[in-house]
């Protein structure tokens, strides 16, 4: 008689990929999950049906207030459904589902945390103050009922000793994160992306790949090519899905301000073949972030043998040190046009020796394919100890 295969369900707000890394780091975990053996579903309070060809994916549409998502709906399918599964993992914090976890599941679930208790959040004295009440009357309960906490590195584990809010006596766990290494048709994805943006075709770029977003520190890259200008041969790719916020409007201003506009292209999202023709045409991929707990477009740059400019911010950003796949700056003006200025003097040799050790970061750190201390092992492990 055949073992009954052990089956996992994931609950997160959205797949929207306007959402960044969690979207991409959701589907790419799951099809490991599954290819280890745990039947793995999705479901998401998604408006739009979001469908997989691999992972069966549950949308319920139905909620209100778009941030908290307070949905009776998922209560309603949670509680009829639920037996059907062995394990959940529910993603992000400051939702309704983490609440309906705790209410619904018992001690069957573990919370993703997907940075969101980075330090850089305790700055918005308004938004902080809130998230503290809430933590204290509702979120940390939440946490305290559930397997642990997953988080991405050592860097983000230190982190919560600095965050806003107290996470002593909640279990933490340290998951091996990051993508499969995507299969790409080189001269179809440069033709797509050329296509796109024929005038970069002749010309050395930098690519910025994720939400425009005050933490993502987009104006550091603009106000240092302002800097460099004279000595900078360059242009930048700036791509995100414009959602026209304040803060899209003050990176177009900036750029407007300092006359860059022929050098700092300004882009809504790319996506698929796109996306992947921007990562291999570019030069390096740029993230000047203040805060981060992974960054899955870093990633997916080193996959693509691309060397990255980012902060000590990012949590990843001692191993792409050690393996000097990258340079590394403080989040500030000053250092991160230092490193750039660095990286745009380096000769080809110095270049080819960076991008060699991008692609090795990569496949000894974040390819999801090693399934050493992978994942999916570590699903296991919490799902055991839960028997």
């Amino acid at each position: 008689m055949s073992k009954k295969k052990i089956k996992i369900l994931r609950i997160i707000s959205s797949l929207d990929p306007k959402f960044g890394g969690p979207t991409r780091g959701i589907i790419e975990t799951s099809k490991q999950l599954i290819d280890s053996g745990l039947e793995t579903e999705i479901l998401t309070l998604d408006k739009k049906k979001i469908k997989h060809s691999k992972i069966k994916i549950h949308n319920i549409s139905s909620y209100i207030f778009d941030k908290y998502k307070f949905s009776l709906s998922l209560i309603k399918w949670l509680n009829k459904n639920k037996n059907k599964y062995d394990f959940f993992i529910i993603h992000g914090l400051w939702q309704f589902q983490t609440l309906v976890a705790r209410i619904l599941l018992k001690k069957k679930y573990v919370v993703f945390a997907h940075g969101q208790l980075d330090p850089f959040f305790k700055l918005n004295f308004i938004k902080r103050i809130k998230k503290q009440l809430y933590w204290k009357i509702i979120e940390k309960k939440n946490l305290l009922n559930s397997r642990s906490l997953l988080i991405t590195s050592i860097g983000e584990k230190n982190s919560l000793n600095n965050t806003y809010v107290d996470t002593s006596n909640i279990k933490k766990v340290i998951v091996k994160y990051g993508i499969y290494k995507e299969k790409i048709n080189e001269k179809k994805v440069l033709k797509k992306f050329y296509n796109k943006f024929p005038e970069l075709k002749k010309n050395n770029f930098y690519l910025f790949l994720g939400r425009y977003h005050e933490k993502k520190g987009c104006e550091i890259i603009i106000n240092s090519i302002n800097s460099l200008r004279k000595n900078f041969n360059s242009k930048i790719l700036l791509a995100g899905p414009i959602n026209k916020t304040k803060y899209e409007q003050k990176l177009l201003e900036l750029i407007k301000k300092n006359k860059l506009e022929k050098i700092i292209l300004f882009s809504n999202a790319l996506y698929g073949d796109e996306k992947w023709g921007a990562i291999k045409a570019s030069k390096a991929m740029l993230l000047p972030s203040h805060g981060e707990n992974f960054g899955i477009s870093l990633v997916e740059a080193l996959s693509l043998k691309k060397p990255v400019i980012t902060t000590n911010k990012v949590n990843i950003s001692k191993v792409i040190k050690k393996f000097n796949a990258g340079l590394i700056s403080k989040n500030n003006l000053n250092s991160f046009k230092l490193k750039l200025k660095e990286f745009e003097n380096y000769k080809q040799r110095t270049l080819s020796l960076i991008s060699s050790n991008a692609l090795t970061c990569f496949n000894k750190n974040f390819d999801l394919s090693d399934k050493r201390k992978s994942f999916s092992k570590t699903i296991k492990e919490l799902i055991k100890n839960n028997e």
